[in-house]
């Protein structure tokens, strides 16, 4: 079923709470000349639609599909490079570096390595960086995204700030519970490595550089390409996303919640740096949890989980107390229904294959 819109640029809902991001979204919709952007006028009198800069007859369904499918086309491109960088880049990098005669392994903590340590942390944040900067770069440049779209920048709103943090304590305890086998065997690694300096650069890089990266590909990038065909959508779309990722079962569904927190926060917020929050402090406090529960025993698995569910919940109820009037996600449907929308995006060239591969692995991993 078809709504009649005289213009879903206009009809669209710009309220986050950051006013300089609802302008700036407006416009980048607006004037952009990217074939991406989903732009749809209806002219009663005369029964011609408007679809970017082009008159043509059809309604607001087809295009709606047709900017969508664009979109799938351009995020299934990104995906690939990411998956290629991610499964294939260590082996890659591992091969040139012997070239040159540095011979290391790349299995940075779960296996032990030969070759210098610092040289295995530098190339693994190599490969960090490559398989987030790439496709990141390719969708921003095919889409036309300026800085201040999928890189938005507000330090205000200190409900939103205490909402990430909270948010992130209480993933991080869920995911304590779920990862005790895969922690264990990475607690012992970390304890018998030699060069402790070497762990930590890692773990800051991992926590800082790698969250803000992963929050400029998956929030910055994908997701505002795909707020205009509505909010629940992007954000439920770019979580799913995530949770297919290469990586072991526990840490998709953490990518999975994290995805589905820091979504919404971008678009209540309208400012990257509440989801670059969150995802640093999810990160640092599962480090933290490999030190004060398998390696110090400061604490037991069930006290840590406790403890952060308990404060997160309070940092929660604190951000629902204060914005208990601006909770919702507004811009709950376009045109097509759910269903359609995911269809539309699974079937172009690029994401078809990168799904068939990331749901084949997600399933073997599940029940195998």
């Amino acid at each position: 079923m078809e709504h009649a819109y005289t213009d879903v640029v206009e009809e669209f809902k710009y309220d986050s709470l950051h006013e300089q991001y609802n302008m700036d979204f407006l416009q980048w919709r607006r004037h952009s000349d990217s074939k991406m952007v989903f732009r749809f006028s209806e002219n009663n009198l005369e029964n011609v639609y408007v679809s970017g800069d082009a008159a043509v007859k059809q309604n607001a369904a087809s295009a709606e599909r047709s900017a969508l499918m664009r979109c799938g086309q351009a995020i299934g491109a990104a995906l690939l490079i990411f998956f290629i960088t991610d499964v294939a880049g260590e082996s890659l990098l591992n091969a040139i570096l012997r070239l040159f005669g540095v011979e290391i392994r790349m299995d940075f903590i779960p296996i032990p390595i030969t070759g210098s340590q610092w040289a295995v942390v530098a190339a693994r944040c190599v490969i960090q960086i490559l398989k987030y900067v790439i496709p990141m770069l390719l969708l921003i440049r095919i889409s036309k995204l300026p800085r201040h779209i999928f890189a938005p920048v507000n330090f205000g709103g200190i409900p939103e700030f205490s909402a990430a943090v909270g948010a992130a304590m209480m993933i991080s305890g869920i995911y304590a519970m779920l990862a005790q086998r895969d922690a264990v065997e990475l607690a012992q690694a970390i304890y018998t490595y030699k060069d402790t300096a070497a762990v930590f650069a890692y773990g800051a890089f991992d926590t800082l550089v790698a969250s803000a990266l992963a929050e400029l590909f998956l929030r910055g990038a994908i997701l505002t390409l795909l707020r205009q065909f509505g909010d629940p959508f992007a954000v439920g779309v770019t979580a799913l996303l995530a949770f297919l990722f290469p990586n072991s079962m526990p840490d998709r569904f953490g990518n999975l919640l994290i995805g589905l927190a820091a979504g919404y926060l971008l678009i209540r917020s309208g400012s990257l740096t509440k989801c670059i929050t969150l995802h640093a402090v999810y990160t640092g406090l599962n480090y933290a949890r490999l030190v004060a529960v398998y390696t110090t025993r400061t604490l037991q698995r069930w006290e840590y989980s406790l403890l952060l569910i308990s404060i997160g919940t309070l940092a929660l109820s604190f951000y629902v107390i204060m914005r208990r009037h601006k909770l919702h996600l507004n811009n709950r449907r376009i045109v097509l229904s759910e269903q359609q929308k995911l269809g539309a995006i699974a079937q172009t060239v690029t994401m078809l294959p990168w799904l068939a591969v990331s749901v084949l692995l997600t399933v073997v991993q599940l029940f195998y």
